[in-house]
């Protein structure tokens, strides 16, 4: 079985979206759509600067859209994520 490619929307690209429906799939306990909801947002965005401004690694969050990997990002990572792209 082949693993669907991560969502591509433009809507995504704006951080306030992301917030909000990241938020809405940690609200409903759905980590499937948290992490493509993630990784769509991710690859919209420069990770150097996203990097930068979370303290989180830039192979870090290149791992975040890789759907080959395990997805059990510390409460750290998502926090620190949330709360740049919400400011």
């Amino acid at each position: 079985m082949k693993t669907p490619e991560p969502l591509k929307s433009e809507e995504l690209s704006t951080a306030t979206l992301a917030v909000e429906t990241l938020l809405d799939c940690i609200k409903n306990d759905d980590l499937d759509s948290f992490r493509e909801v993630l990784a769509a947002h991710l690859t919209t965005v420069n990770k150097m600067d996203l990097a930068k401004k979370t303290g989180i690694g830039r192979r870090t969050l290149y791992d975040l859209i890789d759907t080959e990997r395990h997805f059990y990002p510390g409460l750290a990572t998502i926090s620190a994520l949330l709360n740049t792209l919400a400011t």
